[in-house]
């Protein structure tokens, strides 16, 4: 309808200093993105962010060209981004091959599991029977897991292959393998997130018995006393889905949105508590 160029061109704009910015989450940043790169000639100061964006999204040259315009904010862990056809079938694939390595029962992984993750993850106890945070840590300790996966999996050369489920994950494997022969060349096409992007990697983890008890309330599904840092990725970084209590709730806009907040205040300073509004004025800046 024209309301755009009305508000912003030619010389009886009504706001002519104003800057477009064109901003979304999820599903709604891919929209931004490829909104953005449609608008960009009519609007040369166009400027998106593009917030948790999907991974199985756009090509690689697209990806790359945009960076001068768009930039893409990942939370730690987030599954989105990480989301294509490529990544999924070689977590499938790496999934079906430790199940059959285990040669222990599979409750026993399960608990191994529940335990390393949630009960021991902040490794700071609070004394109490309620609580599942107490105990010893062995969080980042190398040889520590190494010794786990040693008793719990068989070496991969020497895996089990006169079992039952061997030989239906063998029978699997060719006919995947089949399909993917029959979907030709244009099905293996990969896709990447946008533009240039700030990755907030997880580097600590405030210990109390308040954030233990949060892990072990939500089953480490929150991100509580976790401390992050923002680093340049690089947009073939996001090739591999990692597993993590957070890899689902790193993906909400409120989670990433407070991140980016205390990030922006502790690490850089800034003060983000009025906005881009002035509450004197109650006018807005000229960026949004």
């Amino acid at each position: 309808h024209g309301i755009l160029e009305q508000l912003l061109l030619g010389d009886n704009a009504e706001f002519p200093n104003y800057k477009l910015r064109i901003v979304g989450h999820s599903l709604g940043a891919g929209c931004a993105v490829l909104l953005s790169c449609m608008m960009r000639r009519t609007y040369p100061n166009l400027r998106c962010l593009s917030y948790s964006p999907p991974g199985m999204f756009i090509t690689w040259k697209l990806a790359t060209e945009c960076r001068d315009f768009v930039t893409s904010f990942v939370l730690d862990s987030d599954f989105i981004p990480r989301l294509s056809v490529q990544n999924m079938e070689h977590l499938r694939n790496e999934v079906l091959e430790l199940i059959g390595r285990i040669k222990v029962p599979k409750i026993e992984v399960i608990q191994t599991l529940f335990k390393e993750t949630v009960g021991h993850e902040d490794g700071h106890g609070c004394g109490t029977s309620l609580c599942c945070c107490s105990g010893e840590t062995h969080h980042g300790d190398a040889e520590y897991y190494a010794q786990m996966n040693d008793d719990m999996l068989h070496p991969r050369d020497s895996v089990p292959q006169d079992t039952a489920f061997a030989r239906k994950l063998e029978q699997f494997k060719l006919i995947q393998s089949e399909r993917k022969r029959r979907r030709g060349e244009l099905r293996e096409v990969k896709m990447y997130p946008p533009g240039r992007i700030v990755h907030l990697v997880k580097i600590g983890q405030r210990k109390s018995c308040l954030h233990g008890l949060g892990k072990c309330i939500t089953c480490g599904m929150t991100n509580a006393g976790s401390e992050y840092t923002p680093i340049w990725a690089e947009n073939d970084d996001f090739n591999e889905v990692v597993m993590s209590p957070t890899m689902w709730t790193d993906h909400f806009p409120n989670r990433v949105c407070l991140e980016i907040e205390k990030v922006a205040t502790e690490a850089f300073g800034l003060d983000i508590s009025g906005g881009s509004v002035d509450h004197h004025s109650g006018s807005m800046g000229e960026t949004v």
